[in-house]
């Protein structure tokens, strides 16, 4: 199977191209596609940090720069649920259309590494977002790999986020601050 894997982040994508590395019925490609990462700073760090990681695996990973802050900013205010749909459905329908547009036989997410995200969510709609493309989603449950790719990122100093990447995610998380822009 050719597969396509949407990676968030260097942290959340290691262990799974490890586990995919070594499953012989698998060839696989990376998508990095975050188009809610504030700031730019953050996304820069987090793009290279996957630069990096495709580098040291060998595998191929297409980069696609957009930002959509002026859309979180003006359509999604502070409701967390609607923003963390539209945050998945965003990710996943790029990826499912880039995987369907460049013959790929199915496509997966790094956000299903995570214990933070909405898990259940997360497979719902790539399920229905692969419907819509034409194309199958490859479920699996990588969450038993979570610890492992924070040990692997940590070993090879890949950037390590300490939140979501959205601007109210950063506004929300616990570490320090700088100055960043705002709403008003």
């Amino acid at each position: 199977m050719k597969l396509l894997l949407h990676i968030c982040c260097a942290p959340c994508a290691v262990a799974i191209v490890e586990k995919l590395e070594n499953d012989s019925d698998i060839s696989f490609k990376g998508y990095f596609y975050n188009p809610n990462i504030h700031p730019v700073e953050e996304y820069e760090k987090r793009k290279l940090s996957v630069i990096n990681m495709s580098n040291e695996y060998n595998f191929n990973v297409a980069y696609e720069d957009d930002n959509k802050l002026e859309y979180w900013k003006n359509s999604l205010e502070n409701d967390k649920l609607l923003r963390c749909n539209t945050c998945y459905s965003l990710r996943l329908s790029a990826a499912a259309k880039f995987a369907k547009e460049n013959q790929f036989d199915a496509f997966t997410t790094s956000l299903l590494i995570s214990p933070y995200q909405d898990h259940d969510l997360i497979k719902n709609m790539g399920q229905n977002i692969a419907k819509k493309y034409g194309i199958a989603f490859y479920y699996q449950d990588f969450r038993e790999l979570y610890r492992k790719g924070r040990e692997i990122s940590r070993g090879k100093h890949y950037f390590m986020q300490k939140y979501c990447g959205c601007f109210y995610s950063y506004s929300e998380s616990d570490h320090p601050k700088k100055p960043i822009y705002t709403f008003e």
